[in-house]
């Protein structure tokens, strides 16, 4: 397992002081290791390569709390950005600005004395929900962004963000499907980058 998966988490999931780090299952980077060698990846690699096995062949997943991205998911097999979906009540809400003024992102704003938010600009890390002086903003799905295929190297790539936020158990299946179809199109010096490009990254969310 050393060798064949790398799974690198930030401070916040490992349960150190971070202001920003959502919260996460405590067994969950154990969790992660546990599907990859579920997976039969270390199997793999071991039948191929035997004891040769480089860190460039190993799986690697980098898990943050936040966006900030301390652990560099964006540049990782599997990154997975900790998440929580805002939704505000506005029966409740005084309009006060404080999300406004707060949000990183610039993700909303005051529109006919109603607070909007722009999905689009959202990265959905859940500071809103602390910073409502009347805590009327909650998270509607809590869970995780997943990026795949990012990578470094030679030819530097961030990953590709699936669409939606996805449970732990979805995120623990995912990474098995990712494993599996790197497995069955391997090729040697290749990325599983690489190979997504090359089947598709819909394959993923495909039964």
């Amino acid at each position: 397992m050393e060798k064949s998966a790398i799974i690198n988490i930030c401070r916040g999931i490992k349960g150190g002081e971070c202001r920003f780090a959502l919260f996460v299952e405590e067994n969950f980077a154990d969790r992660i290791k546990q599907t990859v060698i579920d997976s039969g990846w270390p199997e793999f690699l071991k039948e191929k390569f035997g004891d040769n096995i480089s860190r460039h062949k190993a799986f690697c997943v980098n898990g943050a709390a936040c966006p900030n991205g301390c652990s560099r998911p964006h540049v990782s097999d599997i990154g997975l950005i900790r998440a929580c979906v805002p939704l505000i009540n506005h029966e409740e809400c005084i309009t006060c600005g404080e999300c406004v003024r707060n949000c990183p992102d610039h993700a909303m704003e005051i529109v006919d004395d109603k607070v909007v938010i722009t999905r689009e600009k959202c990265l959905v890390c859940g500071l809103c929900t602390r910073t409502c002086p009347v805590e009327v903003i909650s998270c509607s799905r809590n869970g995780w962004r997943v990026l795949v295929g990012g990578r470094l190297g030679r030819h530097p790539r961030l990953g590709l963000e699936l669409p939606g936020v996805y449970s732990s158990a979805e995120v623990l299946l995912l990474i098995s499907k990712s494993i599996k179809i790197w497995a069955e199109n391997y090729e040697d010096g290749k990325r599983f980058g690489q190979i997504m490009d090359k089947v598709g990254h819909e394959k993923l969310l495909q039964d």
